[in-house]
Parts: structure tokens; sequence; C-alpha cells
């Protein structure tokens, strides 16, 4: 080999390994929302300095709810964000090139009902106004959808009048009388029926183990193709800094009473949120649990229609960056 090719072949080298450490350089960008299981498990990666550990240089990007999240990661404004199954397989339908690399979390997500309301069981909303925290596009939505119509004999577009607001705002709407039930987000899920003036007649992720067996992760690790791609030992890091922080909060009752304190809960109702929520964080991401993932959407495009999810896109699972 001549001196002249030894030279631009240690260039080319030195090149590629320049834009690889550029590459690690930069902050990944993390979409997080600010509320939810998600919050509590990044912030638990934030405390016990796991990004560090694992050599993750990032950049928080905070998400008030999930629908500029989805936006954000189909139009690559976060590299990893917490994604809903359902937005991220509508997307990557839409032609999108993302991804899903983890389970994250099946849903906490109950409807309740007044206390002294004469509704007994979920079937009996037939009819009536539901409120809704997520919205039309949420995971959480779709689930129920999918659990009204297969096991209730519900269609709840056609059978009931679907109210989309916040959770605050649907207390509101129940303590008036204005809705005959509601599903809540994840917190008010745990602390309203502790509160001795709601009744739970839905659980998403027990219906859905009591009839189908294991749940779905509603939400999940999702990055895109290109940052895959390029950056794939950083993406493994990534879901093995998830995983043992998951380990962690597992092992370390503390770490429910500190958030609980963060958001205003007492002790009482920080234990009853790691009792709902604990065994609803996903560990584990292997075939059965992606099997899983694809019924429930294929179910969800079966029962809600193509306006929800027309098809279930190849190629959007992978386990090829589990650690």
């Amino acid at each position: 080999m001549s001196r002249r090719t030894i030279v631009i072949s240690l260039l080319w080298m030195f090149a590629l390994a320049s834009a690889a450490a550029a590459a690690e350089s930069r902050k990944v960008r993390l979409g997080i929302l600010t509320a939810g299981s998600q919050d509590l498990i990044h912030n638990v990666m934030e405390q016990q300095k796991l990004l560090t550990k694992y050599n993750i240089p990032y950049e928080r990007i905070k998400v008030l709810n999930p629908a500029p999240l989805h936006l954000f990661l189909a139009e690559k404004k976060v590299d990893i964000g917490y994604g809903g199954v359902t937005a991220v397989a509508r997307a990557r339908a839409e032609g999108k090139d993302l991804i899903i690399v983890h389970g994250v979390v099946a849903p906490v997500n109950v409807v309740i009902v007044k206390k002294d309301s004469p509704i007994q069981s979920f079937a009996a909303l037939k009819g009536k106004r539901i409120g809704n925290f997520g919205g039309p596009g949420a995971a959480t939505t779709g689930m129920l959808m999918a659990i009204a119509k297969k096991w209730h004999g519900m269609d709840l577009q056609r059978d009931t009048e679907l109210i989309t607001a916040p959770g605050p705002a649907l207390v509101g709407l129940l303590e008036k009388d204005q809705l005959a039930g509601a599903l809540m987000g994840n917190q008010e899920s745990v602390t309203l029926p502790l509160s001795g003036k709601y009744r739970v007649v839905l659980n998403l992720s027990e219906e859905w183990e009591k009839r189908a067996g294991r749940a779905p992760a509603t939400v999940t690790i999702t990055t895109n193709e290109e940052f895959a791609k390029s950056n794939a030992d950083l993406l493994k890091r990534y879901v093995a800094a998830y995983e043992e922080t998951v380990r962690y909060i597992r092992a370390h009752r503390e770490v429910w009473d500190r958030y609980a304190a963060t958001i205003g809960l007492t002790s009482k109702e920080g234990a009853e949120l790691q009792k709902a929520w604990a065994p609803r964080i996903l560990e584990k991401w292997d075939r059965q649990q992606m099997e899983v993932q694809s019924e429930f959407l294929k179910i969800s495009s079966q029962i809600l229609g193509p306006k929800v999810l027309k098809t279930v896109p190849e190629g959007l699972m992978t386990d090829a960056y589990n650690p």
C-alpha cells in the first residue's frame, strides 16, 4: 500500500471517529412529560446520576401533555421520548420513521364515578357523558374504547358523549353531576378513590389482564431510525440506564415517599401510588411483550377504525437496543 493511500485511509478513519465523537458529545434531547410515571422515572435517573453513569449527555425537554410530545417526536425536535404506543404507531403508518425500543408503563388509569352514583358497572355508563383526561389520540383512550367495544358491547364514540378535559376540570364536572363517570390520569386514579368520594368501576390494566392476559405498555421509549442508526451504542446505554432505574425504584421505598412529597401527596397516598404504579412499570422488553403490543394495536385498529390507526406498521418495535 502506498504512503498516499495510507494517509487517505487514516484521514477517513479520523473523520469518521470525529463524526462519531461529535454525535456523542451533542446533548441528547429527552422529551419527558412533567407529571406521571415517566416524570418519576426520569427524576430517579437524575437523582441517582444514572445518565451520567452511562455517559449520556442530555437535555430534558419538559412537555405538559402527550399531544405536543408526539409532535416533537415526529418532527425530530426530541431524540428520545416517552411516546404513547397508539400515537407512535399512527405516525409511523403515516410515513414517520419512529420506532419503539422499550415499553415503559402499562396503564394505571381507572374510570371513576361518584360514591353515591347509581352507576354500579362500567357497562352502565352507556348513553352517559364520560370524561376523559387524555383526548381522542391518547393510548389510554384507545385502550378504553377497545375494552368497551370488545367486552362491554359499547361503542364509546356512538353510545356515549366523551368530554376531554384536564383532571381538575373533570372532578369539577363530576361534582356538578355534569358527568356520569371519568377516565382519570395516573395521579388522580390513585388519589381520588382514596378521598372516599369516588368509586372505581373500571381499571384498564386489570380488565385487560383478566380478559386477554399480559397488559400492553401504553407508554414507550420512542426514537427515530435516523437517530438510532447514528447513535446505536448511546441508545443501548439509555435503555440500560432506564432498566437500572426501574430496578432501583422497585428496591427503594423512599423513592415513592420523596416523589409523593414533591407532588403534594401524603405518605398514605404515596404508599397507594407505589402499590398502583410499581407493578405496571416495565423492566423487561422481550418478544412476548412486543407481541402483546402488536395484538393491542391490531385490536385498536379493528375496533376504532382507520381514523385512529389504519394498520400496524412494519418495523414499529425492536429489541435491537436491549442492553
